[in-house]
């Protein structure tokens, strides 16, 4: 039975559990503030462990044997019915979830180019946005809610991150998403991450990835319901070697997924032969592609 007192928030209750571990938050505040042992001393003065009742909801997240709903990853093709990989990240550190789902990113996202004795890693989407965005759902999900998982979803043109909840008491979309205002709804989960150097300052997550695409033509969206955040990352390397006419098709086919020659043309506001090069072009890149016969053809993304 979880204590009923409104004076605490949700990761300082109780979580009723014993024994639990914690080797990858040791392992981590050691090597970022030079801590020697994870005693029950630096565990209450993190909110992890109370003197009085033993360990918080929010030890029980940060501990080995974390029994809250975690991360749901699904990679998908195309388009969202087509599904080639899935993974759920749960029963562990939410330490180990976000370790884990920023791998996933890595390994979808990135690419390695070698040029003589140097190796560069360029990433689709910005590294900044997708760990700040992930750290966020973690640490400001609603984790009252018993069933419900972070849902991620990685597409060919963007991700997509959908935290459980709305906003906190007293916060808004107007104070969220435009004036960068912050409530932690977890604040002792907060401050680990914080500690941790995985987030920068409260309230600074939104600046932080609006920032990261600030040299880009496409940008992130936020979105909030009653019961759900959610963020939309594009993905932005696929603009830097068009012409700004091509990338005005680009951006359309984006949000259309599929159009004809007459929609393009229409939308870009350019002639009929110039549609067509421009097309041609994009497909000779192979950016993208198209099907259907004769007055039915459509163009789309590759």
């Amino acid at each position: 039975m979880i204590l009923k007192d409104r004076s605490l928030t949700f990761d300082q209750l109780p979580c009723k559990k014993e024994d639990l571990t914690f080797p990858t938050l040791e392992k981590l505040l050691q090597k970022k503030i030079g801590l020697e042992t994870l005693g029950k001393d630096t565990m209450t003065t993190f909110d992890l462990y109370d003197k009085s009742y033993g360990y918080t909801n929010a030890g029980l997240l940060f501990s080995s044997e974390n029994s809250f709903p975690g991360v749901d990853i699904v990679r998908f093709g195309t388009d969202q019915n087509e599904i080639l990989a899935r993974r759920t990240l749960e029963k562990q550190s939410v330490l180990d979830i976000y370790n884990d789902a920023c791998d996933l990113f890595f390994l979808f996202y990135s690419s390695e180019r070698i040029e003589g004795m140097e190796r560069t890693v360029s990433h689709r989407i910005p590294e900044v946005a997708f760990r700040e965005a992930l750290a966020n759902a973690l640490v400001h999900r609603d984790w009252s809610i018993g069933n419900a998982r972070i849902q991620i979803a990685m597409l060919e043109d963007r991700i997509e991150i959908i935290s459980p909840g709305g906003f906190p008491e007293n916060m808004n979309e107007t104070l969220y998403f435009q004036d960068f205002y912050s409530v932690p709804r977890n604040p002792h989960i907060a401050y680990v991450f914080l500690r941790l150097g995985l987030i920068e300052r409260f309230g600074t997550g939104v600046r932080r990835i609006l920032n990261s695409y600030q040299n880009e033509i496409v940008k992130p969206s936020f979105h909030a319901t009653e019961n759900t955040i959610s963020v939309t990352l594009p993905v932005v390397n696929q603009l830097t070697d068009l012409s700004p006419d091509q990338q005005k098709i680009y951006l359309f086919l984006m949000e259309k997924k599929f159009a004809g020659r007459q929609a393009i043309e229409d939308h870009c506001g350019f002639s009929r032969s110039k549609t067509t090069n421009l097309l041609n072009q994009l497909m000779a890149a192979h950016i993208i592609g198209r099907t259907g016969n004769s007055r039915s053809v459509e163009y789309f993304l590759l």
